[in-house]
């Protein structure tokens, strides 16, 4: 059992670091594309929706919506990222040492891709933290047993998707950060 936890603390040679990579950054971009057209066809379904009309609708549900989409578009680019890192295995995998990328290279690649995700993430949770207060305001609102005059005040199914969407980007960003962090660890090549 101790010889296991010892051989993931010896250097990895790079035709490892390229398997890692390359398997690692396929499984991250499926994931990621998977989760991205999930919640990009809910947005554009919330944005095409003639029933979620923004111009009379709550300021916060249009912050929402714009943060939505903000992490919807750096999800793009991290699904990029993780097509990057097979790259990189490509170039690891030539058997001639002397075009190898630098360790701190590949390292700085998957660091950026970590920032990629964090800014995402925190994009989608702003989008979270608006549609919530969202939520909540319209279900404040509502008074049992007495009629809405304005619908728009009802908490709508589109809503309730639009949270949905939200956590799918969270959970696909969430994907990038382990994968980009699990990669630094493995690297450690001379």
């Amino acid at each position: 059992m101790l010889n296991k936890l010892n051989t993931h603390s010896l250097p990895a040679t790079p035709q490892e670091v390229a398997t890692a990579l390359k398997k690692i950054g396929w499984i991250g971009f499926w994931v990621q594309l998977g989760l991205l057209v999930v919640s990009g066809g809910i947005i554009l379904f919330a944005l095409a929706n003639p029933r979620l009309n923004l111009k009379v609708s709550n300021p916060m549900s249009e912050a929402g919506l714009f943060f939505a989409v903000g992490g919807l578009l750096v999800l793009g680019l991290s699904i990029y990222w993780n097509w990057r890192y097979t790259g990189v295995a490509k170039w690891l995998k030539v058997p001639h040492l002397a075009i190898y990328p630098k360790k701190s290279d590949v390292i700085r690649l998957l660091q950026q891709g970590l920032l990629v995700n964090a800014v995402g993430t925190i994009l989608t949770l702003l989008s979270v933290a608006a549609s919530i207060g969202t939520l909540l305001t319209k279900s404040l609102a509502q008074v049992e047993g007495l009629a809405i005059d304005n619908a728009s005040q009802f908490v709508a199914p589109m809503d309730m998707l639009i949270v949905q969407a939200n956590i799918n980007t969270i959970i696909a960003h969430f994907v990038g950060i382990v994968i980009a962090s699990w990669l630094v660890s493995r690297i450690s090549y001379r």
